[in-house]
């Protein structure tokens, strides 16, 4: 690839608005260009410019994609739109976001690049023993179908020609199921300066999906009964199990806007994480951009986005160790303006910076300079 690139990305189906999607919004601004992806039911969130990136629809909607639908073969048939899917010729920059956007089948004079957010954790890390409690032919029959979209998944590895990890946890995960090495990390973007400290109103504050990959019912009985106020924002499968789980100290809030949320980050006393294996982690960041400590569990991302002490106290997963990780960060004189420092390192700027890197990188001969057929 020679001179200046003209890039797209293909992503996954917009459906909600969390944190890839606002990392995907501000990669499109960053890079100029436009998102391909099959479906579209809700907006993307504005770039930290102002601007919101374009979205160009390519699902052609028939009586047959209804009816498959309707069946318990969701991956194959993302995989199928994906490898249907014609990317546009003036493209010589593909960036494919999304498991089964890997499916992707690009032109010679086009140069890949695939961030791995995550490989599918059903396929793969929390693929053993997953269906062992169905009966034998649907045990069985399960097994079958997660297998052959495995097989699937891993050889479509060898269509990419680079990849951008988001953090050093899921480069791991990379060479480990993938064997291949990350071209760079690039951590996801924090608007660092949109955040604030306001001093502490006594509460402690969780802030994000209710799924059961967050752990938060865990995190609500051990805290629950105890003297610590406990404040749960966000909404997920798991709600209904979060509001049973919860007592007198705890006030479920559910859904809050972009202010409320800064507002609560503004004025918490800490933020508790407790995310199984967290890949990377946008709300601890976002806690430490605001001055605050972030309680959090000794595992994936968590463990190196915490300096023990600095901005955060880490400790190993238990409700016992929860709840002394608590007492101590009350007992914890902290530097907000300290705190905050380490958040920096997240900073929109430089991820900004880091994009433009790579693409430069690639505008000065750094891939492959096949003609077109």
């Amino acid at each position: 690839m020679s001179g200046a690139t003209d890039p797209c990305l293909v992503y996954k189906p917009i459906t909600t608005d969390g944190g890839l999607e606002r990392y995907v919004a501000e990669l499109a601004v960053t890079l100029d260009a436009p998102i391909y992806t099959p479906v579209q039911t809700t907006s993307l969130p504005e770039a930290s410019t102002g601007d919101r990136p374009t979205v160009v629809e390519f699902r052609a909607s028939d009586w047959v994609r209804s009816l498959l639908d309707r069946l318990p073969v969701g991956a194959v048939v993302d995989v199928l739109e994906y490898e249907a899917f014609e990317v546009p010729d003036e493209h010589d920059l593909v960036v494919t976001v999304g498991e089964a956007t890997k499916a992707v089948v690009h032109r010679p004079h086009q140069h890949r690049l695939h961030l791995l957010n995550m490989p599918p954790r059903w396929l793969f890390d929390l693929g053993p023993g997953r269906y062992d409690g169905s009966p034998a032919p649907v045990r069985w029959g399960k097994r079958l179908y997660q297998s052959a979209v495995r097989a699937h998944d891993v050889g479509t590895v060898h269509r990419i020609d680079q990849f951008v990890v988001p953090s050093e946890t899921i480069g791991r995960r990379l060479r480990t199921y993938y064997h291949r090495t990350p071209e760079r990390v690039i951590y996801p973007p924090v608007d660092t300066e949109r955040y604030w400290f306001e001093g502490t109103e006594g509460f402690l504050l969780y802030l994000g999906r209710l799924a059961p990959a967050k752990r938060v019912v865990e995190l609500v009985e051990a805290l629950s009964a105890t003297d610590h106020r406990l404040t749960i924002a966000g909404t997920g499968p798991r709600q209904a199990a979060v509001e049973r789980a919860a007592g007198a100290n705890v006030e479920v809030l559910g859904y809050v806007s972009e202010e409320r949320k800064r507002d609560l980050l503004a004025t918490c006393d800490a933020l508790v994480f407790n995310s199984d294996r967290e890949a990377f982690g946008i709300v601890p960041i976002e806690a430490m951009a605001s001055g605050k400590p972030v309680v959090g569990v000794d595992e994936g991302y968590t463990s190196h986005q915490i300096e023990d002490g600095v901005n955060g106290v880490l400790f190993d997963r238990g409700t016992a160790n929860l709840r002394a990780a608590v007492d101590r960060a009350y007992a914890t004189e902290w530097d907000p303006e300290a705190i905050q420092r380490t958040a920096e390192r997240f900073d929109t700027a430089r991820f900004r910076e880091a994009w433009r890197d790579l693409r430069g990188s690639l505008d000065d001969g750094g891939a492959p300079t096949d003609p077109k057929d």
